[in-house]
């Protein structure tokens, strides 16, 4: 008789707890999500970007590693050859390209944290109306789309996310353009674009090599009225915007 009780319990909890987590709406976990990552002082997390000629392509044809890494007033953001830093503090952004071997320096500080997978779910959570979660075992994937022209180039964005950690750890853009490619076989053909982004090894204790990567002071300093790569950076040319 116990173990009937116990199992009727349970199973009106199990309930329960479905639909509570049913009835959370799209902007709901987007705001809980974005709210606990931007709580962090300090945090940081790998990102591998994957870019594939079609939505259903399978493998991409382009990857890349990227990383971010937030501290105290600080966002770094890199991506591949290609590094972002904004400092709220200072009122300066600097992004520069390792490649080329050039930093523009700003003052616009939203210019580069556009960049950032942070701010990216807050224009997504602004620009996209139609919105539908699915529960998908351990995680929750927020379809947004729209039926209108935005100022962004995606018609569709999937954002999975951590239902324990309330953490991103995937978000696939659907580009609307389409853009010329050569298939396997050597084809030219014309196809729309999709990107998908992992996000991984989220960290709140920040190593002191993390730390110092963060500071503008480490790539560039003022001079007199001028601004000036450091010796490390001696060989990079530096714009002013």
């Amino acid at each position: 008789m116990y173990r009937k009780q116990l199992l009727i319990i349970l199973c009106m909890l199990c309930f329960q707890t479905y639909s509570f987590a049913q009835d959370k709406t799209v902007d709901e976990i987007l705001m809980e999500s974005q709210n606990t990552m931007q709580n962090f002082q300090n945090m940081s997390f790998d990102m591998k970007y994957n870019w594939y000629e079609t939505y259903t392509e399978e493998k991409p044809s382009i990857s890349y590693l990227g990383s971010l890494i937030k501290f105290e007033k600080t966002t770094y953001s890199k991506i591949n050859k290609t590094f972002f830093i904004t400092d709220s503090k200072l009122n300066m952004a600097i992004k520069c390209n390792e490649t080329e071997k050039a930093f523009i320096v700003t003052n616009n500080t939203k210019a580069s944290e556009n960049q950032s997978p942070l701010e990216l779910l807050n224009i997504f959570i602004k620009q996209f109306k139609i919105k539908e979660v699915k529960d998908h075992g351990d995680q929750w994937i927020c379809t947004l789309t729209t039926d209108v022209i935005t100022q962004l180039p995606y018609g569709k964005v999937e954002i999975y996310i951590n239902k324990e950690t309330a953490l991103v750890e995937k978000q696939v853009l659907y580009f609307l353009s389409r853009v010329p490619y050569t298939d396997e076989k050597g084809e030219k053909k014309v196809g729309n674009p999709r990107m998908e982004i992992t996000l991984s090894n989220y960290k709140k204790k920040l190593s002191e090599d993390e730390k110092i990567i963060t500071k503008i002071a480490s790539y560039v300093k003022k001079s007199g009225k001028e601004i000036v790569p450091t010796i490390a950076y001696k060989e990079f040319k530096i714009s002013q915007y």
